[in-house]
């Protein structure tokens, strides 16, 4: 049985007004033994308290009567509340003198300070000008900062207030030294990493970037940036930068599966840091049944090293799928740059070699082609995101006057939206291509386009969907179109889900040519730790196959 306490009852007011009451008349104090010559001030203290619990509010009229009602265990404190006329605002009136003066931080505030004249009086609101106050100059270095003056005048009889604040900022500091003590990499280089130079205006903002800079590196593994502000002399703030390195080397197994595929071993190693100027690189084999390869990269970080590389590679894959053989191998290099607006641009040169078999037709392409790539991904949640894009364009070329041995241009791009609707998620995917100059037979087996399969045309295998020679055989075409629908919703609380899908789409050579195969189904999804598992029956009326099971597993953008 609970143990009787004093109880405190609020009639009258808003709902704000009895819970801001009950904050400010705390029982927790009292117990139910109440000799009758302490009852007068308690109720005197209750009175006294919820007045200020309204002022609070802007009421500053209230009327207030408080009783105790005795029970025969304890004893209750009636409040009963009316809380009046609120107090308005006449005059907000801010000065920032000093160099603050001129701040635009503190000019906007000063313009717009979240109180005009005619609003009811609230001194939450009061104090919260004042600390956005205090806070600019916290956070732009105006350390020597007062505030001369914070009076909030209110008129009772007028249910008038007025609000007079002064500050002072004094002079704003500006950064000092850096030190960051660290030994993989050269002083110069680190550099180009901090968004600030000694003399600069101080701002907690860059303070935060460039702790934000030295972790995205991928160079350090913990990172501690802080202002020494009780070491701040002549007008400069030092700052110091603590960092541990990354372990230089990282190894990486990925083990998978897909129906497209089949089983996948991937080996990886990833060389953080080769040298001081903050190169790196990469080295990845991967087997499979159908698909396999080793490729090389190198990373050259050029003048903003977080977001501007010049990337060195080449790779060999052969590939033996059910439409075609090849046998590639490529080098070239490309700019890779990230962008403030959230896209990044590769721009590339690569040199081709491919030795390819696709419907018992047999040849060898040498293609030297520039490209272009734009590409993006925002999402809410990388493992299982309920809102989010991503979005892949590719402009390519070759020229046999160039020393290619076929003239073509090419655009790719896919895209896929994920958007959250009631408890599950609509999932939309597309994909186009064009090719232009070439007859599909001059092409290389990796620049035709073929569809189906589990990431294309569900139903059907892969890549099982496209042109066909006189023997049946498909050989790919110049032209892709590709698009789908899909819904999953969770089952329970768990991390299981089911889903419903249609796709639809072929590759084609000509549009007067273009053959609509469709699919539809049915999956069933896992949010597995190392991410989405997603099992699928698919039935496609024009495939060779009652009905197809599709496996896939990865991120879903």
């Amino acid at each position: 049985m609970a143990e009787d306490r004093p109880r405190l009852q609020i009639e009258g007011g808003t709902a704000e007004q009895r819970q801001n009451i009950q904050a400010f008349v705390p029982m927790r104090r009292y117990e139910c033994e109440l000799p009758a010559f302490r009852e007068l001030r308690i109720t005197r203290t209750a009175a006294d308290r919820a007045r200020q619990a309204l002022r609070a509010l802007g009421h500053y009229q209230p009327e207030i009567d408080v009783e105790i009602a005795r029970t025969d265990t304890c004893w209750d404190l009636k409040v009963m509340v009316e809380p009046g006329p609120v107090a308005r605002i006449a005059e907000v009136d801010v000065q920032v003198t000093g160099e603050g003066a001129d701040d635009p931080v503190f000019m906007a505030v000063i313009s717009d300070p979240g109180i005009t004249p005619g609003d009811p009086l609230r001194h939450d609101a009061h104090d919260r000008l004042r600390s956005r106050l205090i806070g600019i100059a916290a956070d732009r270095g105006y350390f020597d900062a007062e505030q001369s003056e914070s009076r909030l005048l209110v008129d009772p009889e007028s249910n008038e207030a007025r609000i007079r604040m002064r500050l002072d900022s004094g002079p704003r500091y500006r950064f000092g030294s850096l030190t960051l003590e660290q030994a993989i990499l050269r002083d110069a280089f680190v550099a180009r990493l901090f968004p600030f130079e000694r003399g600069d205006p101080y701002s907690s903002s860059q303070i935060i970037q460039l702790q934000k800079n030295l972790r995205d590196s991928g160079y350090f593994d913990t990172v501690r940036v802080r202002p020494l502000l009780d070491e701040r002399s002549e007008g400069e703030v030092p700052i110091r930068a603590e960092v541990g390195p990354r372990k230089r080397t990282a190894y990486e197994i990925r083990l998978g599966y897909s129906t497209d595929i089949g089983p996948r071993l991937g080996v990886g190693i990833d060389r953080r840091y080769v040298n001081r100027r903050g190169h790196r690189y990469n080295a990845e084999l991967e087997l499979s049944q159908r698909r396999s390869g080793i490729g090389f990269s190198y990373d050259i970080p050029l003048a903003d090293p977080l977001n501007d590389t010049l990337n060195l590679f080449t790779s060999y894959t052969t590939e033996d799928t059910d439409t075609s053989e090849s046998d590639r191998f490529q080098v070239g290099a490309s700019r890779v740059q990230r962008h403030p607006s959230g896209w990044q641009t590769t721009q590339g040169l690569r040199y081709e070699y491919e030795d390819f078999t696709v419907g018992g037709v047999s040849d060898i392409s040498r293609l030297l082609i520039p490209s272009y790539r734009i590409n993006r991904t925002k999402t809410d949640d990388f493992l299982y995101p309920r809102k989010g894009y991503r979005l892949d364009l590719l402009a390519q070329g070759a020229a046999e006057q160039l020393g290619s041995t076929v003239t073509f241009a090419q655009l790719r791009g896919n895209a896929k939206l994920i958007s959250g609707l009631g408890a599950g998620r609509l999932i939309l995917r597309g994909e186009a291509g064009l090719t232009g100059n070439a007859r599909v037979e001059e092409l290389p087996s990796s620049l035709r386009f073929f569809a189906g399969g589990d990431t294309s045309v569900r139903g059907f295998g892969f890549e099982r969907l496209g042109p066909e020679d006189d023997e049946g055989n498909v050989i790919g075409g110049r032209h892709l179109l590709v698009g789908s629908i899909e819904y999953d919703h969770p089952i329970g609380e768990g991390n299981w889900g089911v889903a419903v899908f249609l796709d639809a789409g072929n590759a084609f050579n000509d549009f007067d040519d273009y053959d609509l195969q469709g699919a539809g189904g049915f999956g069933v999804r896992w949010r597995s730790p190392v991410g989405p598992i997603r099992l699928d029956l698919a039935h496609a009326p024009e495939s060779k196959d009652s009905f197809r099971i599709h496996f896939t597993m990865g991120p879903d953008l």
